[in-house]
């Protein structure tokens, strides 16, 4: 599994032109995307393991707190060997103005 934090910023034109060039690699498909605004920390880790489970293996996370990254970074220790996540490819953006 590989997880890459993107900072967001209201005013981060790179932010946005990033997000935008992983939506169009994977086709723009917004079933790749995820609010994280709709879920706790827990909850947005079981949206993920859920999804990858399912065979989804890029997903696109918009509006993360601080500590949804930590408990999506705390499920990625505890599954380090386990190869049913071998490939997976998580993109976690920050909300803006967002401490990490």
């Amino acid at each position: 599994m590989q997880i890459q934090i993107l900072a967001g910023s209201d005013t981060s034109a790179p932010l946005q032109d990033r997000v935008t060039e992983v939506m169009r690699q994977m086709g723009n498909d917004h079933r790749k995307t995820v609010q994280a605004d709709a879920y706790g920390a827990e909850g947005l880790v079981d949206i993920l393991e859920v999804r990858a489970t399912d065979g989804q293996r890029e997903i696109l996370v918009l509006n993360c707190s601080r500590q949804q990254i930590q408990a999506v970074l705390d499920w990625q220790s505890s599954i380090e060997d386990n190869n049913e996540f071998e490939g997976l490819e998580l993109h976690l953006v920050r909300k803006p103005d967002s401490d990490m």
